[in-house]
């Protein structure tokens, strides 16, 4: 080995990083451990204050907890260990990937002169809709649509604003570079707010980043245990007003005079129960009129008591049937109070209350729609609206209150939220949970000038146009000091207060797709994940000492080097490491032993020709080099590929391996070297590379491929053709990144022990989801535990905001149909159409892109186009009959996910990776051999060189395939179609690299070596 000193010299500074940053790991690890105890008794704390006085332990956790957040030398040490290690990602601790979708549209509409304009929202649904199905920012869809509409229209003209420097005169080219400027400035300071939001939530190690071509925000929040608390925070705009309200008697009427409007639009005939509400309406002040329409509940219990009154009153004897048919025929005969119950308030209480009536949860949705109504708006003053709160008046029976506030006609709060300069979580003097805010000088002075004017008033707080609270004013607030109380929770309270304190979001963000992992399913994915990679390690450790003997053992000391550069190379990367990422370890462990294969086969074919050992070494890694260098090359790209179109879990798999191939690289051409040299320094026979009964396995093979290339020609179109039938005619079961949709992996157990689920179970699980999601009917699996279920449901996948309320239908229905089973959602997944569709072009492009660079790659070395066709032709063949065994079997419940997804496509990818390894090393000994054969014919030198890597080529093969069989049984169900299909394409890859590419290139290259003859003759 040239240079050695510098070599092992620089070997020891890498390994000497690799043990640095793996001991910051530890310590983060450590860390993290002591911090999350901390902050579990802290919230158990907290929670406990909110029932009963706090202990002197408990003051001691507050404290600890406290401190060790103030800790300087905590942080510190924290924050070097974080920039030094690796950390575990969602998958394998719990925690929460999002998706958020910045509302681009809505910073177009802010810089409209006239946003109401039916050609300006034409072209903002149209670029919406493109925006769906075309990787591109928002304005320049925009102004496609609008110049398909109106080509004469003028940019200058729609966004004419003199603070801006646009004027009707003003150019296309420079309000589009404006508008721009406008969205990528409105995306930052979203990106600022949430990356502050997320730091106060208290996230350990959130990954936050921007996708510049679509604007979008990525989130990796580890450890996260209650989702909904983060979809609140992240779709929160925090935009914080403050607001004069209406009393309940200035209300009244209006509202009266609405649900007459509706019963003249929908033609309801006032009957006798009408007719002597109307009577009362005109003998009683509005309050009393209040009191008895308030007497209809759409509950159903205090209707029929007031039913009775009013029928009493007629000196009528009211039986229950006489009440229900009251009941309904007034709901029928008063179309906003049959959904809004109005208050039973006194004279007192409605001159001064703002609530003007209660909804059902269910039926806010109807009353929003009746007031929305064009012929409804007219009937609302100027300077009157309507919200709900955002909490329900009865949590029990989810009831919502409808405030009237005090509006104008710029629609501008008293004041704005922009005031706030302080804002923290508190306690009331009753000890519940509120908001406290100290207001900056103009917001201290507005304020007093604001509560002075109101005293003996309600003031509404309104975040996010929900109402928060509506406090009475007792006297002026000089001081700027103010509570925000609303039945919170600890937690509710800390989460309003960090949001006030990061600041409001200049566009509302959507978030389009999440995945959520449960604690319980990262620790197991933890297990199966260690489980798989000792397994594997340890079957190929042993594989390689009976197969190379006392060289194989060397071998292994260099696999377990590469296993603690992967490592170490991951901590000082800082990769956040998934189980993907763990399986690529694997999968590099198996393919890392081709390196120390390729060597070893050219050591030993140079001893058979009778060299010294050392002059064998010195020969086998030189001829090895090529192969090596090629085969590990081109799977490199692979991985490039992979992390450039990839996202989350598909990114951590593709830098891991490419990780792994650099750190095989060094363990096999320098560890391996050292060491084999050190043994050649002793003599010929200190090391041998295989005992008698290996060193002849392969010998007597004779493929013949030449002769036998049209029988596998006819053996591969017939495979092909089958895959294409299938393909073309059962077609595929796409799954939830690919058509966009909710998913969620449900486990039943009953005393804490698991509880399978026969497949009736499961039936009547779906036919009751069908009938509750509204005849969408869901896709049910059951995953390798037959106590957990896989149901996938694209019901209600256009509305983004009800993740929740389809996870709460789904549990709802579970209980009902298994009441005595515990269900627990393990994970869950959320895409939207919009990113589903981002998803299925990078899955498209990621694998054109592949095939291209490895074609011109292959084309570069070899220098023949024959190589490079032969080649794509292989990965082809591959690619086709892994997608046809999991189209013909998709319709079977073989207990792995054979769906269309990100996780096939990094799996297809890999195939292709591994596959074009394989045919490299071919190319590789049939190049060599075309120097050193000049005077033989084609058919012979490619026969030869095929015989010759056989060997290779089985042993490379039968480890990696252990390594995934490995992974596929032991690995979880959430790898377990991953590893499916990289078995097949292992096989597969194998067979094209022998049958397919070699014979193309083969024959490709007879038909110009013809043609030249032609040319000549």
């Amino acid at each position: 080995m040239r240079n050695k000193n510098t070599v092992v010299a620089l070997l020891l500074i890498f390994v000497g990083i690799c043990f640095y940053n793996l001991y910051w790991t530890y310590v983060q690890f450590s860390l993290d451990s002591k911090l999350e105890k901390a902050k579990e008794a802290y919230e158990a704390v907290m929670l406990k204050a909110q029932s009963e006085p706090l202990t002197a332990e408990d003051s001691v956790a507050i404290k600890a907890y406290e401190a060790l957040l103030a800790d300087e030398d905590f942080k510190e040490t924290y924050n070097k260990a974080i920039e030094n290690s690796f950390t575990l990602g969602l998958d394998l601790q719990g925690g929460m990937f999002v998706t958020l979708e910045i509302g681009v549209e809505d910073v177009v509409r802010q810089l409209a002169g006239n946003p109401t304009d039916s050609t300006f929202n034409q072209a903002i649904n149209c670029a919406l809709e493109r925006q769906e199905t075309r990787q591109s920012s928002f304005v320049p869809l925009f102004v496609e649509c609008l110049k398909e509409i109106d080509p004469n229209a003028s940019l200058g003209a729609i966004f004419s604003n003199q603070e801006r420097g646009i004027s009707v005169s003003t150019p296309d080219e420079e309000v589009i570079r404006i508008l721009n400027e406008e969205a990528d400035a409105a995306i930052d300071r979203t990106f600022n707010i949430i990356r502050t939001r997320i730091d106060q939530f208290g996230v350990v190690s959130p990954t936050i980043q921007k996708q510049e071509s679509t604007g979008r925000i990525l989130l990796e929040l580890p450890g996260v245990k209650e989702p909904e608390r983060v979809r609140k925070i992240l779709r929160s705009t925090a935009k914080l007003e403050f607001w004069e309200t209406h009393s309940a008697q200035e209300a009244f009427p209006v509202l009266v005079e609405i649900n007459e409007k509706l019963k003249s639009i929908m033609g309801i005939l006032p009957d006798s129960v009408a007719a002597d509400t109307n009577a009362v309406e005109e003998e009683l002040p509005a309050t009393e009129v209040a009191a008895d329409t308030s007497a209809v509940d759409t509950a159903g219990a205090d209707t029929s008591a007031s039913l009775s009154e009013l029928l009493e009153e007629t000196g009528e004897e009211a039986s229950t049937e006489d009440q229900e048919a009251a009941a309904e025929k007034f709901r029928r005969e008063n179309p906003l109070f049959a959904v809004l119950q109005i208050p039973a308030f006194d004279n007192q209480q409605a001159q001064v209350s703002p609530v003007v009536g209660y909804a059902l949860a269910k039926d806010t949705a109807k009353v929003n729609e009746y007031l929305r109504m064009e012929e409804v708006k007219v009937l609302i003053p100027d300077d009157m609206r309507f919200l709900w709160t955002f909490k329900p008046y009865s949590e029990e029976a989810d009831v919502y209150q409808l405030i009237a506030i005090k509006s104008n006609l710029e629609n501008k709060p008293a004041m704005g939220g922009d005031v706030v300069s302080v804002a923290r979580q508190d306690f009331d003097e009753r000890g519940r949970p509120v908001v406290t805010m100290n207001m900056n000088a103009e917001g201290t002075r507005k304020w007093a000038q604001i509560t002075e004017a109101n005293v003996g008033r309600h003031i509404a707080i309104v975040l996010d146009n929900a109402v928060y609270s509506f406090p009475v004013v007792i006297g002026k607030i000089p001081n700027g000091n103010t509570q925000i109380s609303g039945g919170f929770t600890v937690k509710e309270a800390q989460d309003l207060a960090n949001v006030l304190r990061a600041g409001q979001l200049p566009v509302p963000a959507r978030i389009e797709g999440e995945d959520v992992v449960g604690p319980t399913l990262g620790a197991a994915n933890i297990r199966s994940g260690y489980i798989s990679f000792v397994l594997a390690l340890v079957v190929t450790l042993i594989f390689m000492a009976l197969y190379y003997a006392k060289a194989g053992i060397v071998a292994d000391l260099a696999l377990l080097a590469n296993a603690v550069f992967i490592a170490g190379c991951a901590a000082a990367f800082t990769i956040v490491l998934t189980l993907p990422g763990i399986a690529a370890i694997v999968l590099t462990v198996g393919m890392a032993v081709d390196a120390n294969v390729l060597i070893f086969e050219r050591i030993r074919e140079e001893m058979a020709k009778g060299k010294t050992l050392k002059a064998s070494i010195k020969a086998g890694f030189s001829n090895a080099f090529s192969s090596v260098m090629d085969a590990n090359i081109t799977t490199f790209l692979t991985g490039v590929v992979l992390y450039a179109f990839g996202v989350g879990p598909i990114r951590g798999f593709a830098v891991v391996l490419m990780i792994g191939i650099i750190t095989s690289l060094i363990a096999a051409l320098i560890i391996t070297r050292l060491i084999l040299d050190y043994y050649a320094s002793k003599g010929k026979d200190s090391i041998n590379f295989g005992f008698s009964f290996t060193t002849t396995l392969f010998d007597k093979i004779k493929i013949s491929m030449v002769d036998r290339r049209k029988t596998f020609y006819m053996v591969s179109g017939t495979l092909v053709l089958a895959s294409l039938i299938s393909i073309a005619t059962i077609g595929f079961k796409t799954g939830v990144d690919f058509q966009g949709g909710r998913q969620f992996v449900v486990e039943f157990t009953q005393d804490e022990q698991p509880a399978p689920l026969a497949d009736a179970d499961v039936e009547a699980a779906r036919t009751k989801l069908t009938e509750d999601f509204q005849g969408n009917a869901p896709i049910i699996k059951t995953l390798s535990s037959n106590n957990q279920l896989l149901i996938t449901t694209s019901y209600l996948v256009e509305n983004r905001e009800a993740t929740d309320s389809v996870q709460h239908i789904m549990l709802e229905g579970l209980h009902e149909i298994f009441p005595d089973l515990q269900v627990t959602v393990l994970s869950s997944t959320d895409v939207g159409p919009t990113v589903a569709s981002d998803i299925k072009n990078a899955a498209f492009e990621s694998v054109l892109g592949s095939m291209l660079i490895i074609f011109l790659y292959i084309l570069i070395r070899f220098r023949r186009w024959q190589y490079s066709l032969g080649a794509i032709v292989a990965i082809f063949h591959d690619v086709i009959i892994t997608l046809g065994i999991f189209s013909a079997l998709g319709s079977f419940d073989i207990g792995v996910n054979l769906e269309i997804d990100q996780t096939l496509i990094a799996a297809l990818l890999t195939i292709i990776g591994y596959s074009i390894n394989d045919t490299v090393v071919v190319f590789d000994r049939i190049r060599e051999n075309f120097n050193e054969m000049k005077a033989s014919a084609l058919e012979d030198v490619f026969n030869i060189s095929i015989d010759q890597t056989i060997s290779r080529t089985i042993i490379t093969s039968f480890t990696t395939f252990l390594s995934a069989l490995i992974l596929f049984i032991f690995g979880g169900d959430v790898i377990k179609g991953f590893f499916f299909a990289i078995l097949i394409g292992v096989v597969v890859g194998t067979y094209s690299s022998i049958f397919v590419a070699s014979p193309i290139a083969l024959d490709l290259l007879k038909r110009q070596k013809k043609e030249q003859k032609k040319q000549a003759a």
